[in-house]
């Protein structure tokens, strides 16, 4: 693997591995939901390397790409593109999809039905395993669009009794603005989520509290010597890799692995010289 290029999702040493199977039928020969895979060049970002004078991007960001690439995504359904237009406050369907629908004997699958939202059949039934709903929300090439064209897909949970083909529902564009249908291109992000999982929030436990707050320190005081890379972009912003090193520990070997490297790593910056 290139340094250069972002991780896979990390999972913590010994945390066992998980396949949940998700079931589809469909009534439109729709695909069926897909792994989100970054485009670079594209909605994650130019394929800039992370070195001194180039532009941050998206697909730089960890953090982003764990959580840009994590479940699946919708893809649409049909042949023809759906321009979404805001004019006035009124909102029109155009382009080539009333055409497919009225020769295949089909109704229009976009409408609006709520003040500034519109609906779109996703022509999918998703079935999830026991336990789990199906979670929509926007698509992570929403938060990079610079187009404003892209759908705000808005979220939702879906439990596993609802046996219909399901509409996805989305914010209308700004009055002038148009949102974008194209067939093949995403338009949400899929997630299966516990069905009746309960929060509880509680402070830490006082030792645990202590433990990263000096982790925390350690980090900040040791930052150029946690990274391989240091750079400064186009723009003067200084980035590095320190996070990106600790998750490949963290993945290898575990939380205490991540704890020990940086108490060796400060050991070594505080140790006396001879």
């Amino acid at each position: 693997m290139s340094d250069d290029a972002p991780d896979e999702i990390a999972v913590e040493a010994g945390a066992p591995a998980r396949t949940l199977v998700l079931r589809w039928r469909t009534g439109y020969d729709a695909p069926p939901p897909r792994r989100i895979r970054l485009e670079v060049p594209g909605w994650a970002g130019t394929s800039a390397p992370p070195k001194h004078g180039s532009s941050a991007q998206p697909w730089h960001c960890q953090p982003f790409v764990d959580g840009a690439t994590h479940g699946l995504e919708l893809v649409y359904p049909y042949r023809s593109e759906c321009r979404v237009v805001n004019d006035g406050g009124a909102i029109r369907f155009e382009g080539g999809l009333a055409n497919e629908m009225a020769a295949a004997g089909l109704p229009h699958p976009c409408g609006v039905f709520a003040q500034r939202h519109y609906g779109m059949a996703t022509a999918l039934d998703l079935l999830p395993p026991p336990g789990y709903a199906l979670r929509l929300g926007p698509h992570p090439r929403f938060f990079t669009d610079t187009t404003g064209e892209v759908p705000l897909a808005l979220p939702g949970h879906l439990q596993r009794f609802w046996p219909r083909q399901f509409f996805a529902v989305f914010r209308a564009p700004e009055p002038g603005g148009v949102h974008v249908f194209r067939p093949g291109e995403p338009y949400a992000q899929l997630l299966l989520v516990p069905a009746d999982e309960a929060y509880r929030v509680e402070p830490m436990e006082p030792e645990v509290a202590q433990d990263r707050a000096r982790q925390d320190r350690q980090v900040v005081l040791h930052a150029y010597l946690l990274a391989r890379r240091l750079w400064q972009s186009d723009a003067g912003h200084w980035f590095d890799d320190k996070y990106k090193q600790l998750l490949r520990l963290f993945r290898r070997q575990g939380m205490d692995a991540v704890r020990d490297h940086l108490q060796a790593v400060e050991d070594r910056a505080t140790k006396p010289r001879a």
